[in-house]
């Protein structure tokens, strides 16, 4: 038999690439949530919009939201091949000489107010990770043969998921921070252009409805949602 290969030792993940990679995930979640209530939002009042192709809008809605989910559950995978909040967590409690740019204490002070944050988040993260194991990621047994028992289970609202991205938010300028890294301040409304997208969309409609009206007469069907 031949001599196996020696192990190679990975050096440790850089931290400075992980924050980035943590930031754009809350960014991307956040633009995702944005564009699916901006679309929900949309349905009651730019009804001819989205009553002009409806299949696609609903798609689309649910698509953004299963984006949006699939970002929360990146940033809070506690499984230990995961660069996720958890994993920042314990750098800064096992790599401290990387996070020297504020005291002891102030690093101390700050792993505790995120880990406080994230236990007040645990009922959301627990329907989070049902619906990323039994749903999001794979198409599990138990939730076809019981789906309102996984819908039940697995609970979770558009403002706890906006709540989980707002805490990430917190947590990972907080660590910055502590790097002597600048972090991110993230305004919903930087990443929603879709809004402002269909209400030009209306305005245009709205304009070739009364275009329409002064040369032919009322068209009840394009101005219904004006």
């Amino acid at each position: 038999m031949g001599t196996p290969a020696p192990t190679i030792q990975q050096p440790p993940l850089d931290i400075s690439k992980a924050l980035h990679e943590l930031f754009n995930e809350v960014i991307s979640g956040t633009a995702h949530l944005n564009a699916a209530r901006s679309l929900a939002e949309a349905s009651k009042t730019h009804t001819v919009i989205m009553n002009a192709s409806p299949a696609f809008f609903r798609l689309t809605i649910h698509a953004h939201l299963e984006a949006a989910q699939l970002s929360a559950a990146r940033l809070f995978d506690e499984h230990e091949d995961c660069a996720g909040i958890p994993w920042l967590l314990k750098q800064a409690k096992h790599r401290r000489e990387e996070f020297g740019f504020r005291t002891a204490d102030e690093l101390d002070n700050a792993i505790r107010e995120a880990e406080g944050i994230c236990a007040t988040q645990s009922s959301a993260l627990a329907s989070l990770k049902l619906r990323r194991d039994r749903w999001l990621a794979h198409l599990d047994k138990k939730t076809i043969r019981d789906p309102e028992r996984f819908a039940n289970d697995a609970k979770l609202t558009y403002l706890e998921l906006e709540s989980l991205f707002g805490c990430a938010e917190i947590i990972l300028n907080s660590m910055a921070d502590q790097r002597g890294e600048a972090g991110f301040l993230i305004f919903g409304d930087d990443y929603d252009d879709l809004s402002h997208t269909l209400d030009l969309m209306e305005k245009g409609v709205q304009a070739n409805a009364q275009e329409l009206e002064r040369r032919i007469g009322p068209c009840p069907e394009l101005s219904a949602g004006s």
